[in-house]
């Protein structure tokens, strides 16, 4: 009976979370999203340019 959650839970990546409801695929979609984000950020926000003189 508790042979099966043991196998799955050791399968991989894919589902290794699926027992608690987190998939890591969703969660890698997430991080990458937020890492588009942040970096389309950055290229619209203007520079700051410091004066020496």
């Amino acid at each position: 009976m508790y042979q099966k959650i043991g196998a799955a839970s050791a399968a991989g990546v894919t589902g290794g979370l699926a027992f608690t409801g987190v998939n890591v695929l969703w969660l890698l979609l997430a991080g990458f999203a937020l890492l588009a984000a942040g970096t389309a950020m950055v290229r619209v926000l203007p520079k700051v340019r410091k004066n020496d003189g």
